[in-house]
């Protein structure tokens, strides 16, 4: 029995101990940062809010449909509404689809739809999320599913880097100006390691599938057959089988 177990516990863990080792690591990455540093969160400012006077003086939301009419034409469908701050104005930031793509808008309360950023304009508008003034080195425009940073994005967006003492690279929509995504040093071996940790080579997203539920389960194997094995060669158990029964 023990020479079974000793066995089975040395071929299995042979097997797994790439994969364990992945999972203790990265546990333990994960453990060492607070994920709001992981994720930038304390490079940039929070979104401003409309003010009390602000939501009095902006009226109704009617100017929207007929700027978008004009915008997009008719058949577009609505998503969301709501009232944000743009460059020190309320503006209504709209969210909807039409002809099968959706998209975001900013419409002022006079029913004007605000321009696309060109990379001038996202340089200013993505400096001015950072909490720290920096000068953006680069900016690139991004397509839907060309950079692994906005996985799962449908539409485009402007990346303007910055260096310092912790480089960032900001992503903003470039019709709304709003901060998409914050990529840093730290969030990209966080997500390498997320993809050792869930199996998940692919799309770093789904940690429901075979590969990983057979991994765990060989995990938990090694675990209880050394437990089991450990057990058998304590010496109090020795003695008990040495002595026979009584």
């Amino acid at each position: 029995m023990k020479r079974v177990l000793r066995t089975a516990h040395r071929w299995l863990g042979l097997l797994m101990v790439v994969q364990l080792v992945a999972w203790m690591a990265s546990g333990l990455y994960f453990s060492l940062f607070p994920i709001t540093e992981i994720r930038g969160e304390h490079l940039t400012r929070a979104a401003e809010e409309p003010s009390a006077e602000m939501l009095a003086a902006t009226g109704s939301p009617a100017p929207v449909q007929a700027a978008l009419d004009r915008h997009l034409d008719t058949g577009w469908s609505l998503s969301s509404l709501e009232l944000v701050v743009w460059d020190g104005r309320p503006s209504w930031r709209v969210a909807g689809t039409t002809s099968g793509q959706s998209f975001r808008r900013l419409v002022t309360p006079q029913g004007e739809v605000q321009a696309m950023l060109d990379a001038s304009a996202a340089k200013r508008t993505a400096a001015g999320w950072l909490l720290e003034p920096a000068e953006p080195v680069s900016s690139e425009w991004v397509e839907p599913g060309s950079n692994p940073d906005l996985r799962g994005r449908d539409s485009a967006a402007w990346k303007v880097s910055f260096e310092g003492p912790e480089p960032v690279d900001l992503f903003v929509d470039p019709w709304t100006g709003e901060l998409i995504a914050r990529r840093t040093a730290r969030w990209r071996l966080f997500d390498f390691l997320w993809m050792l940790h869930i199996m998940d080579y692919a799309d770093r997203e789904n940690f429901n599938h075979p590969l990983l539920q057979a991994a765990a389960a060989l995990g938990l194997l090694v675990a209880l057959s050394g437990l089991v094995y450990w057990l058998l060669t304590r010496r109090p158990y020795r003695r008990r089988r040495a002595a026979g029964p009584a």
